[in-house]
């Protein structure tokens, strides 16, 4: 149970980023792409899943609230005022490759792949094996994660689902996180990530909403394919 409460904060600016995301995902086919943050911030999060960054309550200063949890997953949700794909998948295909740029002490991590709905995600389809990223490096890890985007109008009216990419961290240490210094502006060019304490479980639906942090880049950067990565 969270020491502080942690209030869903900016839950319109989500569905807004979501959205923005969501129909901007038309991209040009291609061998491969590549599609998350640019890895060119250092990172400056010095906490790990046990602190959640929020913004006060009552006085609206960025804080951080403990959370009693060792585990947390992560997405890039977008960019505000750019189509800048952060984490929804283009098309049907895999994701074969990922880069994550840590701190001095990162925490394991595992890829998560998200099955989302427009401005929703909240179950994870399919995961990846436990990295150890290096410490004050890019750390490229080699995945084969399947990823499905989908939309269909049927008698039960309009389904759309598109699988987003994120990470979970699994352990102690520091989360790959910059801190932009503009949390609560909703600045142009900020990102936004969203944050779930404890970690989500594979194919067990997230209920609750997320914590969400404007202001605050997820350093993951994933490579995207059509066909299967060749071993």
């Amino acid at each position: 149970m969270m020491q502080d409460t942690m209030p869903q904060m900016f839950s319109i600016r989500s569905v807004v980023f979501g959205l923005m995301v969501v129909l901007s995902i038309s991209v040009t086919p291609a061998q491969a792409q590549r599609f998350g943050s640019t890895l060119q911030s250092a990172p400056n999060a010095f906490w790990g899943c046990d602190l959640a960054p929020i913004l006060d309550p009552i006085t609206g200063v960025p804080r951080l609230a403990v959370t009693g949890q060792t585990s947390c997953t992560m997405r890039n949700v977008g960019y505000l005022g750019s189509l800048q794909i952060a984490s929804y998948v283009p098309r049907n295909g895999y994701i074969t490759e990922v880069k994550i740029r840590s701190g001095n002490n990162p925490a394991p991590v595992r890829v998560v792949i998200m099955q989302c709905s427009p401005g929703f995600c909240g179950t994870a389809v399919r995961m990846s094996r436990v990295f150890r990223p290096r410490a004050n490096q890019i750390s490229t890890f080699k995945t084969n994660l399947r990823v499905i985007r989908s939309f269909d109008i049927n008698s039960s009216g309009i389904q759309n689902i598109t699988d987003a990419v994120g990470l979970t961290a699994v352990g102690p240490g520091t989360l790959p996180l910059v801190d932009q210094g503009t949390a609560g502006t909703f600045t142009s060019g900020s990102a936004l990530t969203q944050l779930w304490y404890p970690a989500m479980q594979l194919n067990v639906p997230r209920v609750e909403g997320a914590v969400s942090a404007d202001g605050l880049e997820l350093l993951l950067r994933w490579r995207f394919q059509k066909n299967p990565r060749q071993n």
